[in-house]
């Protein structure tokens, strides 16, 4: 145990117990999405692949989402989001990894080496809270999953309402014209693959419309990625 472990001990965010955040026995309750849903219609796809029929040139390709946004994982992104535990990213990354490792899609898809891209947020809410929860999770997955990141490679150029306060249409109509790509990317993003991470997917509207913009911009492929659903 160092030093740090000694003033701020971890407590298991399923059961309380003290020595880490995610005990072995609550490990074993982790609430998951085995069932993977097209990111067009939201109705149960393979492997999370968009189908052929909801398929358009702007759309995502896929999407993958392990975790049900509940429980353990659930108060593991509140927590990281609004309090900001170093230590918890890198436990949820290590939980997060080990069962995506199973999703033959997701490992597929990895293996084409496409480009790592957080969500970004506004520099203004940046500047409030003080960091990307996305980033900071996507550069620790990205690394274990040896692919390049590209946190700047997408602006989010309008201060929009918190999504969580919205419903389904007002978060579409919240996100529009919400994100550009960087003026000097363009090259790097024609016919390159990409893959957009964000904490949790609720209605998809926030990944579509990055999604969309890469897809304009020349990515050749997209997909998303999510802690939860």
């Amino acid at each position: 145990m160092n030093f740090l472990d000694l003033l701020f001990p971890r407590k298991c965010l399923g059961c309380g117990q003290w020595g880490s955040y995610f005990c072995s026995q609550c490990l074993n309750f982790l609430s998951l999405k085995e069932q993977r849903i097209c990111p067009v219609c939201g109705r149960p796809s393979m492997g999370g692949m968009t189908h052929p029929s909801c398929f358009t040139p702007q759309s995502l390709d896929g999407l993958t989402a392990p975790f049900a946004y509940k429980g353990i994982i659930k108060r593991a992104i509140k927590k990281l989001k609004y309090r900001f535990v170093a230590d918890l990213a890198k436990d949820l990354v290590e939980v997060f990894l080990s069962f995506c490792g199973e999703d033959q899609a997701f490992s597929c898809f990895c293996q084409e080496g496409p480009l790592f891209v957080p969500v970004p947020l506004h520099p203004r809410r940046k500047r409030w809270r003080g960091f990307n929860q996305a980033e900071l999770l996507g550069k620790m997955m990205a690394a274990n999953l040896g692919l390049n990141f590209e946190p700047g490679l997408l602006l989010r150029t309008k201060n929009t309402k918190p999504q969580t306060q919205l419903h389904d249409q007002e978060r579409k109509k919240n996100i529009r014209g919400a994100f550009k790509v960087r003026q000097d990317s363009k090259f790097i993003i024609h016919d390159s693959k990409f893959l957009i991470f964000d904490d949790v997917w609720t209605t998809g509207s926030t990944l579509r419309e990055c999604g969309m913009v890469l897809k304009r911009a020349g990515a050749k492929k997209v997909w998303g990625l999510t802690l939860a659903r």
